[in-house]
């Protein structure tokens, strides 16, 4: 089998009406980001935050009347107020890489490079994902996710915006 000369990377774009400092500020501090993280309906707990290159971010993540999901991820840049950059996988309760509970070939590892621009006021966040170290099996699944994706990151993008005109 041939190897996928142009693999597909999730990119998302959206443009918040507030300065970069305030859009960073809610990746980048604890209790901002388990306000608007995730999909609509979920409820993020932080568990462990350790915003630094090598740090991470592991958190539970429950929907009325399901089992807690966990997550986490692997921070490996943060330049900020421009750049982040970091791995995102499902976990275990103690913080170690686990299988997505919904199939065996979602890739263990995203990369996620997210990048923050400002234009009179106007915060443009762009978010670029695709797997990391990933099996044959396991690029066709991402491949697959696209429209899934879409709404997941979606609906987290809106709790973003939510949260931001909260403030």
């Amino acid at each position: 089998m041939a190897a996928n000369a142009d693999p597909i990377v999730f990119e998302m774009i959206r443009r918040f009406n507030h300065p970069r400092d305030t859009v960073w500020q809610a990746w980048s501090q604890a209790d901002q980001l388990q306000r608007w993280w995730g999909p609509a309906g979920c409820t993020i707990e932080v568990v462990l935050f350790e915003f630094r290159p090598g740090g991470f971010f592991h958190y539970g993540m429950t929907f009325d009347q399901a089992p807690t999901m966990w997550g986490r991820f692997n921070y490996r840049e943060i330049a900020g107020p421009g750049r982040l950059v970091w791995l995102n996988s499902f976990a275990n309760a103690r913080g170690g890489i686990a299988r997505a509970p919904f199939a065996d070939s979602c890739p263990l590892e995203i990369q996620n490079t997210v990048t923050f621009t400002e234009q009179a006021g106007v915060t443009t966040v762009t978010l670029q994902a695709q797997p990391f170290g990933e099996l044959p099996a396991e690029r066709q699944y991402f491949d697959d996710l696209q429209p899934s994706l879409e709404l997941g990151y979606g609906g987290t993008f809106d709790r973003l915006a939510d949260h931001l005109t909260s403030r």
